[in-house]
């Protein structure tokens, strides 16, 4: 009987122990819902540029946006949607919306993958992807035939909440997208953020 008992702890023992596997399975999430007729989940091949709501424009797709360094760790690198102006490299040259999984590709790059957007937080991908991709975007289109302008990118069924923001004061700062920004954050400069929409530029 001891025996057993020893056996028995010892099996509940290694089974805490065990690492956690995460899980990788999803149900279907409609990221389009309550964004109208004009909504949808998938799209391939295109890119994004950060088209000022308050400012004037220089052109009418607004400001490339690229994904920048931000931080590393062991597997995995973290990229932030920044302006090209700010981060002049290009790995990542095309970007896909397939079920509200927003993914960027390269040559000779793995995938980046979206990540969670919270409020107040910039728009990232990790890389290479870790996991269950977040079903958290969609594209709207213009459907007003007298505007004809590009479909917006939303995340959260939100169109109208992102912001060009930079990590710093310094002149050569990291300027990056930003969701709903937050006044007592700390990763940038709120004073200086600058309400944008996400133009997907490419698409036919």
């Amino acid at each position: 009987m001891f025996a057993r008992l020893a056996l028995l702890s010892l099996a509940v023992a290694t089974a805490s122990a065990a690492p956690t596997v995460p899980d990788t399975t999803q149900a279907p999430v409609d990221s389009c819902a309550g964004l109208g007729s004009g909504a949808f989940d998938t799209a391939d091949n295109f890119t994004l540029a950060a088209f000022y709501t308050s400012l004037p424009n220089a052109n009418a797709t607004g400001l490339p946006l690229v994904l920048g360094s931000v931080a590393a760790t062991d597997g995995a690198e973290y990229k932030a949607l920044s302006t090209f102006g700010s981060f002049p490299y290009n790995q990542w040259t095309s970007l896909s919306l397939i079920n509200g999984v927003l993914t960027g590709s390269g040559e000779d790059v793995p995938d980046a993958q979206a990540m969670s957007v919270p409020t107040g937080k910039a728009l990232s991908f990790v890389t290479p992807p870790q996991g269950a991709a977040p079903q958290i975007f969609c594209a709207v289109a213009d459907t007003d035939p007298a505007h004809g302008g590009f479909p917006q990118l939303a995340v959260n069924g939100d169109t109208d909440s992102f912001s060009l923001c930079p990590e710093t004061t310094a002149p050569n700062a990291l300027v990056n997208i930003v969701y709903n920004p937050d006044e007592g954050a700390q990763d940038y400069v709120f004073e200086q953020c600058t309400p944008v929409a996400l133009h997907l530029v490419g698409l036919y």
